[in-house]
């Protein structure tokens, strides 16, 4: 997967939609200028991405939750029950 900026100027000048091959082919072809305005257009690409990844760092992740009263449960008490063996005479 790769990043596309996509740039008017290069797309002009170019004749390349990605902002990023027509800065390599603007510096192949020794045009200086021309890749300056390329990456002028990446920077602020760039720039952009940057801003919203700061603002979503100062954004709070956690909300305010309202405190819960937790009672302690007493142990219930069962009764033991007593198993009664029944011995028959066979006679």
């Amino acid at each position: 997967m790769g990043l596309l900026i996509n740039s008017e100027i290069s797309k002009q000048y170019l004749l390349e939609e990605d902002a990023i091959q027509g800065f390599k082919k603007a510096v192949d072809n020794n045009q200086i200028r021309l890749a300056l305005q390329v990456l002028t257009e990446i920077v602020d690409a760039f720039m952009e991405a940057f801003e919203v990844l700061v603002e979503q760092e100062d954004t709070p992740v956690v909300e305010e939750v309202a405190p819960v009263e937790v009672k302690a449960e007493e142990p219930k008490k069962t009764a033991a029950k007593k198993t009664e063996t029944k011995e028959e005479k066979i006679s």
